[in-house]
């Protein structure tokens, strides 16, 4: 299991940094270092958490925000993933890596009426237009990474209409069990172009 996942996410992080005229040293540096970086078995998630900051700095490589997501099965097998495309190939205000890794599974398997057998993980902390949607999904359990304490929800759950709250009650919403480490790196690349794109969304109430 942790070979496929170690395979899928070598295989993109060579895609990284392949622009012509590409020079962005903050991704170079952590895509050396997750390259580099050995999975650590006291933390059970920390295969899955590797692979959405994965995931995140290929998000940050297209231009969006340094986000990431898959969806792993009963088995530990990643049957789907995503990242970030909010600002491209064009903006749109729904596709955060949630979104785009629950549209993928969704799409590709109408005959799955339940999630009550799946894991998403995430490299941030859900914001609360995600957090609806991982409800409405069913998805038994959600594991950031790292946590947001400006646009996170899923340590607020409480805070939410009763309805909402009600139908969460079944779903685990947590932090992953994952090193220091790759918490702190799904920060850090988080914020290499948060600041830029922000001001984006900033101008759009102008």
């Amino acid at each position: 299991m942790t070979g496929d996942i170690r395979g899928l996410g070598e295989e993109l992080l060579r895609e990284i940094g392949l622009k012509e005229g590409f020079n962005n040293e903050e991704v170079i540096k952590w895509k050396s270092w997750l390259q580099s970086y050995s999975f650590c078995s006291d933390y059970t998630d920390d295969p899955y958490a590797w692979l959405t900051d994965v995931l995140a700095l290929k998000s940050v490589d297209s231009g969006n925000y340094g986000v990431g997501s898959i969806i792993v099965d009963r088995d530990g097998e990643t049957v789907a993933f995503g990242h970030n495309l909010m600002y491209s190939p064009s903006f749109r205000s729904d596709l955060h890596a949630e979104m785009v890794t629950l549209n993928y599974f969704e799409e590709k398997n109408p005959q799955i009426t339940t999630l009550k057998d799946y894991t998403l993980y995430t490299s941030l902390e859900s914001c609360p237009m995600c957090i609806i949607r991982l409800i409405s999904a069913g998805i038994n359990r959600v594991f950031h990474v790292s946590p947001d304490s400006i646009g996170g929800m899923a340590d607020s759950i409480n805070l939410m209409p009763p309805l909402w709250k009600e139908l969460s009650e079944p779903q685990v919403f947590a932090k992953a069990s994952c090193s220091y480490e790759l918490s702190k790196a799904a920060t850090a690349i988080m914020l290499i172009n948060a600041d830029e794109l922000l001001e984006i969304l900033r101008k759009r109430r102008l």
